[in-house]
């Protein structure tokens, strides 16, 4: 029954995602839709393309520095292939239960490794929130009081992290976790300026927008994936691009393929990548479902602090 229950809430989600960018596309030009892309200049795709490979290095350099910061047991050949195979993953499943397995991909203790994973996500969640805080007041000042609250809560809870117990369990090194934070945002603010360069790039193609108000759009955009409601913020990001980006006078079909040019560039294309990484090494997931379902099992345990 519990199975069930988790495979009709993922199901939920996948048709969320689906319906979402449907009734979008449903209201917007489509017409002017298909001339976005059929006009990106090739000037435009080569200045992007680079960024994309600048922002998956530097991910990939936040993976390698927080496994080797956490485990004592990997090599470091298998880093790429788990890396990449984190875009299939995050995609097959709503969440991060399927993300978590690429852990698997790495021979040896599973323990710092699955810590790493655990603060990748925090790390990040903490940075975007950080930057919500500065930026949703600009907009909604009725929200000033909950999104402060919110950032009141990661940072106690930034605090508290290092001293759970439960943690000893999975602990294979001593760690500096201020320098951890301070080096993941450093990562976290590249990836945003990146990121923001590249919308600048391709929304200065339709019409002029400054980097300024590009930025503070892009930190709703890149935070569309906080709430798990869909897949990796699959339609939820390309509404809010509507939303915003029509301040500036964009209308929703450029806005929208904006959003879903990006996500193909900086998700779909390493995750299927990433495929070729899961199928050559398939030995690993010789049940992926069952690999899923472990993983779920110990994130729910490590909630509950079993």
């Amino acid at each position: 029954m519990e199975k069930l229950k988790q495979r009709f809430f993922y199901l939920g989600k996948l048709i969320f995602a689906v319906g979402l960018i449907i009734f979008i596309l449903l209201q917007i030009d489509r017409e002017k839709f298909v001339t976005y892309f059929l006009e990106i200049s090739a000037y435009q795709f080569f200045l992007i393309l680079p960024l994309s490979v600048a922002s998956l290095y530097l991910q990939f350099l936040r993976w390698r520095y927080l496994v080797s910061s956490y485990s004592t047991s990997f090599e470091a050949r298998d880093l790429l292939p788990s890396f990449f195979a984190g875009f299939t993953l995050r995609l097959l499943v709503p969440g991060g239960h399927a993300e978590f397995s690429k852990i698997y991909l790495l021979p040896g203790k599973k323990g710092g490794k699955a810590m790493a994973f655990g603060m990748e996500r925090f790390f990040q969640t903490f940075i975007k929130v950080i930057l919500m805080t500065i930026v949703v007041p600009l907009h909604f000042r009725e929200y000033i009081m909950p999104v402060v609250f919110l950032l009141c809560g990661f940072i106690f809870l930034y605090f508290w992290l290092p001293h759970i117990p439960f943690f000893d369990r999975f602990r294979e090194k001593e760690v500096h976790y201020h320098k951890l934070f301070a080096i993941n945002l450093v990562y976290a603010l590249l990836l945003f300026v990146i990121m923001t360069v590249q919308y600048y790039i391709l929304l200065n193609g339709v019409r002029q927008i400054s980097l300024y108000n590009t930025g503070q759009t892009v930190v709703y955009l890149w935070g569309a994936g906080v709430i798990p409601i869909s897949i990796s913020g699959l339609g939820v990001r390309e509404g809010l691009a509507a939303y915003f980006l029509a301040q500036y006078g964009f209308t929703p079909a450029s806005a929208v393929a904006t959003s879903l040019f990006l996500f193909t560039i900086n998700n779909i294309f390493p995750a299927i990548y990433g495929s070729y990484y899961l199928y050559k090494k398939r030995s690993h997931f010789k049940d992926i479902g069952q690999t899923i379902r472990s993983s779920r099992e110990m994130w729910k345990k490590l909630k509950n602090g079993k």
